[in-house]
């Protein structure tokens, strides 16, 4: 009897891509599908529908999940007979991304059956993308997808970290404050690429008609920093001055959110979408 895997990713600097490829690769399933594309498709969740196990791939941001995510998930069509699986990427340390997931889930009588975390490289600068430590990490980094990927074909389930509710809350709220309080800037090295626009998960930075990108916020902002990690002249940047320029060495711009071009429509839904969370 054959099994049908559905992998759904949110990816800003390519890290969750990449190890959503890899698992797809090595689960032998088709492309893994981009949360935010894939809200340009008349059904978004038919793959979700159809499919025996259905994973989510995504980084930690401010030790939870990206809103994005958790919205798409609670507006999906569960199944009790199908097994749910998570994989994040961090730098630092994870928190509730696993339990706010769970929670979700449990509402229709579901369950995340199996969640763990990957340690990857620095997307706060800390690693040089062309450095012997990059090539070593990765390798490093593949060998725990052989795991992961061993634990979902045996339908593995697991007990994965939990926080305190409070501490939950406390992160919920400074996620929330945090993501609308961020404040981008464009300087004089900007050469009008459009790369920022393409990679930004929200559809939340158009052009003007003098060639200039804007906006650079609004309530649809993940706050997940893929226009500054991903523009060619740094020239994106904000009030804090804690981000400097990474993406994952493997991962090229157009890969991100393959569904994901500047129109209305999809702006529209990751607005919906988003919000709900």
């Amino acid at each position: 009897m054959s099994t049908s895997t559905a992998i759904y990713y949110f990816s800003a600097t390519g890290n969750s891509l990449a190890v959503a490829l890899e698992l797809a690769q090595k689960l032998d399933v088709g492309e893994p599908i981009s949360i935010p594309g894939s809200l340009l498709l008349d059904d978004p969740y038919k793959a979700a529908r159809e499919a025996d196990r259905v994973g989510f791939v995504f980084p930690v941001h401010r030790a939870t999940l990206p809103e994005m995510v958790l919205g798409f998930i609670e507006m999906m069509p569960k199944r009790k007979d199908c097994y749910y699986f998570a994989v994040s990427t961090y730098t630092v340390f994870g928190c509730n991304e696993f339990w706010d997931i769970e929670e979700v889930l449990e509402l229709d009588g579901c369950f995340l059956n199996f969640a763990v975390g990957v340690k990857t490289m620095g997307n706060v600068g800390i690693v040089n993308p062309d450095s012997k430590s990059m090539t070593k990490k990765i390798k490093s980094i593949s060998k725990q997808i052989d795991e992961i990927v061993d634990a979902i074909n045996n339908y593995q389930e697991n007990n994965f970290r939990r926080s305190s509710k409070l501490l939950g809350y406390l992160v919920k709220k400074f996620t929330s404050i945090r993501r609308k309080s961020i404040v981008f800037n464009v300087d004089k090295r900007c050469k009008k690429c459009g790369i920022c626009a393409q990679v930004c998960p929200a559809n939340n930075i158009v052009f003007g008609e003098d060639g200039d990108p804007a906006p650079m916020r609004s309530d649809k902002c993940q706050a997940c920093y893929a226009c500054l990690h991903w523009c060619p002249a740094n020239a994106i940047g904000t009030r804090r001055k804690i981000h400097t320029h990474y993406h994952h060495p493997n991962i090229k711009p157009e890969q991100l959110n393959p569904a994901n071009p500047t129109n209305p429509v999809q702006s529209e839904a990751v607005d919906k979408t988003a919000k709900s969370a």
